[in-house]
């Protein structure tokens, strides 16, 4: 039996955020066919969510994904894909489970191909809904603009953290795009919620990578913050070299993640966060990585967006707690603050 989400209670002070999503970031309009996919872990969230785009005058198709495929989910179904295909806005709003970043793929690659402003809201919670989902995404937007004119035309950037991070990240401005997701979508490029990142595929990337924040996939849901016992990650030549943590099973579990795919252990993604809002880690990557900072991706580099020319069935970000970050050496945030005024 297809489970109603109009038949959910949900906290009023989750509306806001969902008002900031539908009205704000996606700007649905009356009449305008939506596509709402979420799971039963995000029950209370879609509700909320459902309940503004009925408000606005949307004409919602809702899906919970259990009412039509086994979790994990190795593709989307059908009859999901055929409706995000028809919609002029998609929100996709569950709990990630291991091994469904390929299906997800499915969705945001039909997505972009179709040019439907799409929402990507995996991992989100009602926490988030009442931090990250309240920000001010036009004055992040504004701010983000800048950034990208700048980062547009570094050619190596510089990272440390006081955990042990020192990355050096070479970029070619000719080939691969910084792209802006800082919470207002449009038809031409999706973005997570809450917004505020700014990711592009790098030419060539070395050091050490201390992440001491989350991890990404459903590393965040079950390991939560590793601010105690953090995972450092030797990279040569854009992969993967070593890895090591003190917390049991963590680095195994790492390192049989990004070796279980074909390009896996191959950095896909540098990024800024930019959401200015968001002041303090949650142990959830969804809102974390938009923290002000820097933060690395292995696997799925977007290339349909950045312009890189490989793909991976495996995305992992990595978080870093109080960034340094110079952009071909000027030094624009010290300790996760921008000393810059874009």
């Amino acid at each position: 039996m297809k489970t109603r989400l109009d038949l959910v209670a949900f906290d009023e002070e989750l509306r806001p955020g969902a008002a900031n999503a539908v009205q704000t970031c996606l700007k649905v309009r009356e009449g305008e066919k939506v596509t709402l996919i979420t799971d039963r872990d995000t029950l209370t969230v879609a509700a909320c969510l459902y309940d503004e785009l009925k408000a606005v005058g949307a004409e919602v198709q809702d899906y919970v994904v259990e009412d039509y495929a086994l979790r994990p989910m190795a593709h989307t179904p059908r009859e999901i894909l055929e409706s995000v295909a028809r919609s002029g806005a998609t929100l996709y709003a569950v709990k990630p489970q291991p091994g469904e970043v390929p299906s997800r793929a499915e969705v945001i690659n039909l997505a972009t191909r179709k040019k439907v402003r799409y929402g990507h809201m995996v991992g989100i919670t009602e926490q988030i809904m009442r931090m990250g989902m309240r920000a001010d995404f036009d004055r992040i937007n504004r701010m983000s603009l800048g950034l990208r004119r700048m980062l547009s035309e570094t050619r190596v950037i510089r990272v440390t953290s006081p955990a042990g991070t020192d990355l050096e990240v070479e970029h070619d401005p000719l080939k691969y795009r910084w792209i802006k997701t800082s919470g207002l979508i449009s038809r031409d490029a999706w973005g997570n919620l809450p917004g505020g990142e700014i990711f592009t595929h790098p030419s060539l990337v070395r050091g050490v990578w201390v992440c001491d924040g989350p991890a990404g996939d459903y590393f965040s849901a079950k390991y939560g913050d590793l601010v105690a016992t953090p995972l450092t990650v030797e990279i040569t030549n854009s992969r993967i070299r070593t890895v090591t943590s003190d917390l049991d099973g963590l680095a195994q579990e790492f390192w049989d993640y990004v070796n279980d795919a074909p390009n896996a252990n191959r950095i896909g993604e540098v990024a800024v966060g930019t959401n200015i809002g968001v002041t303090e880690f949650t142990g959830n990557l969804l809102q974390d990585e938009k923290i002000p900072g820097f933060h690395i991706a292995f696997g799925e580099p977007c290339g349909v967006l950045t312009g890189a020319d490989w793909s991976s069935p495996a995305h992992i970000d990595l978080l870093a707690r109080g960034c340094n970050i110079w952009l071909d050496g000027q030094c624009i945030m010290a300790d996760g603050v921008f000393l810059i005024d874009s």
